[in-house]
Order: C-alpha cells, then sequence, then structure tokens
C-alpha cells in the first residue's frame, strides 16, 4: 500500500491541510477522520455535493457517476470515491463553481 500526501485547499474556507491518504482508501474518507469536515452528500458518486478540483498530481475516480468527461478533463473529482494515484493538491468545496460552468447553469437575467 502506498500512502499519498492530500493536499486540500480553500482560502473562503480557511482550510489548507495536508493528510496522508492511502491508495486504497477515498480521499474524503480520510480528511473525515483526520476531522476535516468537507462537503459530502451521497458518498456513492452519484451526485456532486463533494465536488473538488483537482490542481495538480492524479486520483482514480472511475467510480464516479455523476461528472462528464469534459468536466472530468477541466480537473473536477468527485472525493467520496476519488483514490489517490499520487501526491496532489485539491480546491474543495467546488459544487457551486462547477455548476457555474455546466451547460445547464442560466445565470439570472434581471
Amino acid at each position: 500500500m502506498t500512502v499519498y500526501q492530500v493536499r486540500l485547499i480553500n482560502e473562503a474556507q480557511g482550510l489548507d491541510c495536508t493528510i496522508p491518504v492511502p491508495d486504497d482508501q477515498y480521499i474524503l474518507d480520510i480528511a473525515k477522520d483526520n476531522g476535516i469536515r468537507l462537503p459530502s452528500g451521497c458518498e456513492q458518486g452519484d451526485c456532486s455535493v463533494c465536488v473538488a478540483k483537482l490542481l495538480n498530481g492524479q486520483v482514480d475516480q472511475r467510480e464516479q457517476k455523476f461528472l462528464r468527461p469534459a468536466e472530468i478533463a477541466l480537473g473536477y473529482t468527485v472525493t467520496c470515491v476519488a483514490y489517490p494515484r499520487s501526491d496532489c493538491t485539491l480546491y474543495t468545496h467546488q459544487e457551486q463553481v462547477l455548476y457555474q460552468s455546466s451547460l445547464y447553469h442560466q445565470p439570472n437575467s434581471d
């Protein structure tokens, strides 16, 4: 088993910490085990609540069912079913940002 260093950041949330995550454990689970409160919903990869943006490094999120290939290409990851595959940095709390860039987002025209 390999253990990777996963940095979780979000300035607005006052979050900047690095946690060791084994390659056979989900990032969200280990964050919770370390007392880090991140958004979470279904915890099965079916929703967008725990979405983060991968700033560097690699994850395996083959179990996720929510993100489209184009969103994954932009770096979005569903942390509840993401395994680290290298040391990495994740920008957390990105659900609203993801929706602003989605095809379905309709800005208010007031």
